[in-house]
Formats: structure tokens, sequence, C-alpha cells
């Protein structure tokens, strides 16, 4: 091969096991979370960045760019024509294939699949004891020594490297922004993702297993002595800020950094677990017997639990009486609850490799949150949205769980981190993490946040994959591949609904009326939009917990959507009930990830119409200014702003319907202030003071936050308006 001056992605292709199903919506296939998919994080996600390091990283935040791990799973049961497909798309790229799997039949069924297909150009990475059983003409590695030799001589063999570049150098820092890496899981992540960016290969002390499980044992001894102390979090907020003192070094030294600072900078991923009541139920029947039902009320106990703020198990002693029982809690654990916390970190760490983001792992909740969020459950929503006092009661409803969460969940350090953090958010979870309160204000108000669920477990992964590979961004003429379903004819509807008519008809979208499930699916694969707003009824069936729409009197379900062949890019549904985050398992939200939806905005509550209207009326609006203007960087940015701002002008409504002045100057400020992290907290706890609200008689006390009923799902953030798009110059020879 002749030496190039380009540097293409590296392709990696995970091997995995067996296909393995589990009964439980949130605990995924073995086969997912196997430890050697863990190493793809030691690794560069391309040529440029292994000869070139922090260099990657620099250009990557000049330019803006979305980058991530060209990672490519495949199962024994694929087929010889996807694979051959893979490996024509990639001749052109280095290969290097995890061997994620010591299952014999599985590696016999590779090595037929891959014989003849691949030579010393690609690098398989295997288990030192399943090295025999591969048997492909590759190069193979099975310890970092290995590796890094490969990644070295193909380098120098096929690449020109400027020498003036400083290549393979990695840079002097203090010593208190290195990190050699520490035994609590997902810590890993930062630690990778810290060298990840400086370009540091070989960093990694490779512990043998008796090492390695002596090590863990003896930081769970550690932990367990100090159960409710808050070292093992603490940890994780000490690597986050060493990843900020880097992006905040790399950003100083860049004199082209115009964005907004919160979009600039890369956004927080932020896991927090949750055990949700369908997650720990366990089918039953009138045969069991004592001691079956016995054990089965015991395994739901412990799939029930939480952790404290330092990770360890809370109260395990309480279920935990007799041998027999600890050797059940055992494998209860090894079973159900690793392989979520496995998925969440691996998963974790794909999601911060899009733009080199930092990780904080919160503790798992469970039942200790689940009186608190089922006042937002399926059947008391709708008496909590149609009681005499709604407006306090649904704010305290948020305002407890939102309390809740921070108390269980966050340390001190954490909440000092978050009150400072000038960072959008990428969340994973199913709790409204919106709602949570730091010093008094809403997460959701404070930071952009954009959430990724964790129900179903393989969604995660699926969301990344999406990401990487389909991405989108927003063209200047959004508003024209713009749809807006109305869903029904009633009074209230049509009456709220009539602003919208008007204004299709200066911005172009285009509005349909649909009263049937076929009108509905056939509209939209008639028009194939790539803005789908869906102005209906929605709701939750109690009997599968699923949520729905309604088009006139038919239900819409997510199966209905998944077998649709519709493929809207970007989604608002304005309906009630359809991302409720309590006892329920399947959403109408998720289905239209399953057709290609980069992000979903949807509702955790009932939503009242005129609001309601009113909102995706302002999206409209806000839209076509946004889409020709360089104003915000990302959907999650344009959203966030959109929905904060329509609490801070709630008050208009109401001066409207009693023809009131309105301040348009202090609301002028108020809103466009609104844009910058460090004036947030100080303009959500004086909305009652400015003179805006005082002009009103306003008392924010008394208005439903609104903005706190929807979520925005996927990675919101990665969706780019084309007028923020800055390109790599063609001599940059990535």
């Amino acid at each position: 091969m002749m030496k190039q001056n380009t540097y293409p992605q590296i392709c990696y292709i995970a091997l995995l096991g067996p296909r393995d199903n589990t009964m439980f919506t949130n605990v995924p296939p073995m086969s997912v979370v196997n430890s050697m998919l863990f190493y793809l994080g030691n690794l560069p996600q391309s040529m440029f960045q292994f000869v070139y390091g922090v260099e990657y990283y620099e250009k990557m935040k000049h330019y803006g760019l979305q980058l991530g791990y060209d990672l490519q799973m495949i199962y024994p049961d694929t087929s010889q024509f996807s694979i051959d497909r893979l490996l024509e798309l990639t001749k052109d790229q280095p290969r290097v294939i995890l061997l994620c799997t010591d299952n014999e039949q599985s590696i016999q069924t590779y090595n037929t699949l891959f014989s003849g297909k691949i030579d010393f150009d690609t690098l398989c990475i295997l288990y030192e004891e399943v090295e025999t059983l591969w048997t492909v003409q590759c190069a193979k590695a099975f310890n970092k020594e290995k590796v890094w030799k490969w990644f070295y001589e193909f380098a120098i063999n096929n690449y020109e490297i400027d020498k003036e570049r400083l290549p393979f150098s990695v840079p002097i820092l203090q010593k208190e922004v290195h990190d050699k890496g520490y035994v609590f899981s997902p810590s890993r992540v930062n630690t990778q993702i810290l060298n990840s960016i400086l370009g540091n290969w070989g960093y990694s002390k490779e512990l043998s297993d008796e090492e390695s499980i002596k090590a863990k044992a003896e930081a769970s001894k550690k932990a367990l002595a100090d159960k409710y102390g808050t070292a093992r979090q603490d940890l994780l907020i000490e690597q986050i800020k060493r990843i900020r003192a880097i992006e905040t070094t790399v950003a100083c030294n860049d004199p082209a950094k115009k964005t907004i600072e919160d979009q600039f900078r890369a956004p927080l991923v932020l896991a927090m677990p949750y055990t949700s009541i369908d997650m720990r139920k366990v089918e039953r029947s009138s045969e069991m017997t004592k001691e079956e039902s016995k054990k089965a009320d015991f395994v739901e106990n412990i799939l029930g639990y939480y952790y404290t703020k330092n990770y360890t198990v809370w109260n395990s002693k309480r279920f935990v009486k007799t041998p027999e029982e600890l050797l059940l809690f055992q494998s209860l654990q090894s079973a159900f609850i690793e392989p979520r916390m496995r998925l969440f970190d691996l998963v974790g760490l794909l999601h911060c490799s899009m733009r080199f983001s930092p990780y904080l792992r919160l503790p798992i909740m469970g039942k200790n949150i689940n009186s608190e969020l089922s006042f937002v459950g399926i059947k008391n929503i709708e008496k909590l949205a149609s009681s005499p006092s709604k407006n306090k009661s649904i704010r305290k409803a948020m305002e407890t769980i939102g309390k809740k969460i921070t108390s269980e969940a966050l340390t001190p350090s954490t909440v000092e981190m978050l009150q400072k953090s000038i960072t959008q958010i990428v969340a994973m979870t199913d709790l409204p993490i919106e709602w949570m309160m730091i010093d008094g204000v809403p997460l959701g108000f404070s930071h952009d946040v954009c959430r990724i669920p964790e129900t179903p477990a393989t969604g995660m992964l699926s969301q990344y994959v999406h990401c990487k590979f389909i991405p989108f961004n927003i063209p200047r003429d959004i508003l024209k591949h713009t749809l807006v379903i109305f869903g029904n004819e009633e009074d209230a509807f049509v009456k709220a609904q009539e602003p919208v008519v008007a204004l299709s008809k200066v911005l172009g979208f285009k509005i349909r009326k649909c009263l049937t499930k076929e009108a509905f699916f056939n509209t939209i694969k008639e028009i194939d939009p790539l803005l789908l707003i869906v102005d209906a009824h929605g709701g939750v069936d109690e009997d599968n917990h699923q949520s729905y729409l309604k088009m006139g009197d038919e239900v819409i379900s997510g199966d209905d959507v998944v077998k649709s062949d519709i493929h809207p890019r970007l989604v608002f549904l304005s309906a009630c009930n359809t991302f409720t985050t309590y006892n329920t398992i399947s959403t109408i939200a998720n289905a239209f990830f399953q057709v290609g939806a980069a992000a979903v905005t949807t509702s955790y509550m009932p939503v009242l119409i005129e609001p309601a209207t009113t909102l995706y009326t302002r999206l409209l609006n806000n839209l076509n200014i946004a889409a020709s203007q360089n104003i915000h960087r990302n959907w999650l940015a344009f959203m966030s702003h959109l929905m904060r701002t329509s609490y801070i002008q709630a008050p208009i409504y109401r001066a409207v319907k009693k023809n009131v002045k309105i301040d348009i100057d202090t609301l002028t400020r108020l809103t466009t202030e609104s844009m910058f992290f460090r004036r947030r907290t100080d303009i959500y706890k004086n909305l009652n003071t400015n003179m805006f609200t005082k002009g009103l008689g306003a008392d924010y006390q008394n208005i439903i936050p609104h903005y706190l009923m929807y979520s925005t799902l996927g990675r919101a953030d990665l969706i780019r308006f084309e007028t923020s798009l800055k390109f790599p110059d063609e001599e940059e020879n990535w």
C-alpha cells in the first residue's frame, strides 16, 4: 500500500457471543456487556488521533465535530453477505477486531465467516486462553505491548507522518490532571476519556485476574466500611474537573471559539439507573408453593433495592438473614444488577466518545423514590391534573420528586459541580431528571437537558449507533419539511389551533387533520416530513402500561408506529401522558426512535390545550429564525430555550385576556439573558420581583411549570443547525 497523508477512522468490529435473551426489559443480554468491549476505550478513534494525539481533540473542539468510535457489532448468526459487505465498505480503513467471546462454537463460526477475507493489516484483540482457537490469518494480540506494536508499525508503514507536528507525543501536564485508573467501575470511563483526549496510549497497568479480584475486594470492603460516605462519588467529580481543566485550556488557546459556552463544552453524560416496579415483579401463579412464594418475595425485595451515595446496597441485611439467602442475593447481583451497570458504563463510554464528555453515574434509585413518583403515575396523574388546586399541586409534586432525587443520590460535591457546570446534559435515565432541584432551581431551567431512556436497556446502545451512523442536521428550509397533524375536531382544540392555521400560511409548513389511524400514517408517508408535530389526545393503557396517541376515536400504539414505514427525524408530541415515568414499560416516544427519529419531545403529564398549542406555535415561529440565523448550535439548545422562555413568558396570556400593558423591554431582557447559563439561576429566583412580573401582578408560585411537563429524548445536542456548522479545511489531512 502506498503511504497516505490522510488518516481514516479505525473500524472496530466486535464479534459477540451467541444471541441471548432476558425476561427483564432493563437487564441487557450478557453478549453486549462482555469485558472485551470495555477495552475499546483504551484505543484511538482514528489513525490521526493515534499519531497526533491531543491535536485530534483540539481540532474536534475547534470545528465542533462529533466523532466517536466506528463500532460494528457482529453475532455468530450474521450472514456471510453482511460480513463481506462490511469488509468491502471498510477496505480502505484500518480494522481492529475485538473477539468478545470465549464460546468455542461462536469462535469456530467466526473463523469460517472471516477466513480468507482479512490479512495482517487487520488486528484481532482476544483473550489469551482462546488465541489458539482463532485461526483466521491476521495479526493477533492479547496484551497491550502487542496491541501498540501493531498500531505503531501500521502507522509508520501506511501514512506520511509529519515529524514537525510532534507525532506520538503526550503533553506534559500537572500531576493533578493525570489519571491512571481506579477500581471503581464508572470511574474507568472518565479515565479512558481523559487519556484519549491526551493521546496517552498504553497508560493502563494490566492486572492479572487474581490481582484484579483482590483490588476490587479491597475497594468494596473500604466502601462498605463507609457505607453512607461520599468517597466514590467525590472521585467521579474530581475526574470530571480534570477533564474540564483540559477542555478549558484548549478553549483558551482557540481564538476562533465564538459559541455560547455551555454549547461549546462537551455535554456531561449523566446516568441515573432506576429500578421501576415493573422491573422487579416476579410472575406468580396460584400453583406456587409457600416456599416458592417466599422466594419470589425475596427476589422482588432484592431487585427493588437502591444504592447509598457511596454506591453500596442500602440495608441489604434487612432481607439477607441466612447463608442460603446470601447466596441467592449474590446470584441476583451477578445476574441482574451487575449487567445493568456494565451496560450503563459501556453506553456511557460510547456516548462520551462522541464529544469527549465527562461521565457521572449516580447511584441506583428504586423504592426510595417510588412513593414520590406514584403521584405522577398512571392511576394518580389525572386526579393531580384535575384537582381544584392543580397549579400548586403539580408544582409541589414536581419539586418533591426533584428534591428527593437530589437528597438521595447527590453528594455535596456533585451539587456544587452541577451549580457551576456550564454545560448541556445528556441523561441516561427513565426518571424525570429535569425536575431535580439544585439550589432551589429545577435542572430543566438551569441547564439544557436531553434524555436517553433506560427502558428498554438495549435502546441506549441503539441510540449511540443511530447518532454515529445516521447523523442529522437541521436544514435552513426545515419548515418546508414540517407537518402538523390535528388529531380531533373538538371545539377547544379547533379554537386553540386557529393561530397555527394562520401561521402556516406565512411560514409554509403543512397542516393535516387525521381522524383515523389509516389517515395518520398515509398522510405522514405522503408528505414524508423531517419535523412531525402531533396535536392530539394521548394516554397510557393501564392493562399493558404502554402509552399511545389517538386519532379521532382510534388508538395508535407503539407497535403501530414501528410497523408503519414512516421516518420523521424530529418529533414533537403535543399530547398527554406520552412518556410517564412511573409504572410504564413501553412508550409511543420510543417507537418513533425505532423508525428513525433522532429526537422526540414528549410529555410526562397531562398538558392543557391552550398552553400546549401556544408552545408548539412558538416552536414554529422561533424555528423560522433559528434555522436561518446562527443563534443556537443544536436542537437541544433550541428546545431548552423554547421551554425555559415559555415559563418566563407564562403571565403574558393572562395579561392579554385582561388587556393589561406588558413591559416588553424587561421581558425581552429576561428572554435574551436566559440563553446564558450564568444568568439563569438569578432569573429563576427573581421571577416574582422583576418589573415585567410586578406590572402584571403575577405570581409564579401559582403558574403551572408546563416546561417541566416535557422531555426531549435522544441526543438532541448532536443535531446541529446547518447555519452553525463549520467544516475543516481540506489541507488538514484528517
